[in-house]
């Protein structure tokens, strides 16, 4: 290949290239390698065995590699079961307390009514004997009354009976 001088054109510099033309002698590449030696029965054994070998320690990492996810799994579930019992079992006590707490409350209200219904029934009862007791007192105040009322008019009316019997007596027409 060669080149002629340089060129000045207005947009910069330009060159002409001149190829030459093909030569004859172009030798034929190789199509593999040379071999240097034959390969043998015993070599293709030997290369089998390692591959052999190759396959089963893949086989090897793969089933430890399952293995340790298989028992990395287990330890996740586990782990998961432990939390969701710890869990169960706070949430099983904190309703217990509370169940215990709801309990006791429900008690001292029950006991504050019966103490109330105490009071009142014990209130009712007093009332009753007071009404009783007025009763018994208002019939011996009105019984009183009554005696006394009847002691006066027997007071006032005893000087006229006197008066109106002996009148009676003489004059049984007028009676």
């Amino acid at each position: 290949m060669s080149t002629e001088g340089a060129k000045r054109s207005t947009g910069g510099v330009a060159y002409d290239y001149i190829l030459k033309p093909a030569s004859d002698n172009v030798l034929p590449r190789p199509i593999s390698p040379p071999k240097e030696k034959p390969i043998t029965q015993e070599e293709i054994f030997r290369k089998l065995k390692a591959a052999e070998e190759r396959r089963q320690s893949l086989e090897q990492q793969k089933v430890q590699f399952a293995a340790k996810e298989k028992n990395r799994v287990q330890e996740v579930l586990a782990k998961s079961m432990e939390e969701e019992e710890k869990f169960a079992r706070e949430v099983k006590a904190k309703l217990r307390r509370s169940l215990e707490v709801t309990k006791e409350n429900r008690n001292m209200q029950i006991q504050a009514l019966q103490e109330k219904l105490r009071d009142h029934a014990k209130h009712i009862e007093d009332v009753c004997k007071a009404s009783e007791n007025l009763g018994k007192i208002s019939e011996r105040k009105i019984i009183l009354k009554m005696e006394n009322a009847l002691k006066i008019v027997r007071n006032i009316t005893e000087p006229y009976k006197i008066v109106f019997e002996g009148t009676c007596k003489n004059d049984f027409k007028k009676c």
